[in-house]
């Protein structure tokens, strides 16, 4: 972002004393303190552009997600940025609609032959204050298991954690549109 555009994008509001220009931005779009928005930018968010930590800011702040325990980003080398949320954000985030009742998800495993026993999926049911039924989604080893440290020491844990972050974005779209779990999407 050039300079002027950053000075014509504050002149609605006066500059925070003491504060870069750039800085003052992010807080605004944060609505975080100088400081950690400082801590975040050198620690979780080093790798992005200024524009993705803005972008990242701004959907955090949109969706009602902490950016230091809730949310993450994977930025691109085409300057794009993958957002979402931790399996525990996107609980949290269900659970602050008021209208998350339960859920349960359970690991499926082939059931006969010479794979008998073997992982082969996870199956998530939530239910939702309103809904006649409940949503149920299921994921696939074959689908989603990726090489990585956390698929291989973990591929239960990992299947698991997609199958429900499934379920809980299509049981509340309004509040977890457009994220997805690390698990979901890890390079």
């Amino acid at each position: 972002m050039t300079q002027a555009k950053v000075e014509d994008s504050l002149a609605a509001g006066p500059a925070l004393i003491g504060v870069p220009v750039e800085a003052t931005l992010a807080v605004r779009v944060s609505g975080l303190e100088p400081a950690m928005v400082e801590v975040l930018k050198a620690t979780l968010c080093a790798k992005f552009t200024h524009e993705q930590f803005l972008l990242f800011l701004a959907i955090c702040r949109k969706k009602g997600a902490d950016p230091f325990t809730e949310a993450y980003g994977f930025p691109n080398d085409e300057g794009g940025l993958a957002i979402g949320l931790r399996i525990d954000g996107m609980r949290a985030l269900a659970m602050r609609t008021g209208e998350y009742e339960a859920r349960s998800v359970e690991t499926l495993l082939v059931p006969d032959g010479d794979h008998r026993g073997e992982l082969l999926g996870a199956r998530c049911t939530v239910r939702r204050r309103g809904m006649t039924e409940p949503v149920v989604e299921e994921a696939y080893m074959a689908e989603y298991a990726k090489r990585g440290r956390g698929w291989e020491q973990y591929p239960e844990t990992m299947i698991r954690k997609v199958a429900e972050s499934k379920a809980l974005r299509a049981a509340f779209p309004d509040a977890l549109s457009g994220v997805y779990e690390p698990a979901e999407i890890q390079p």
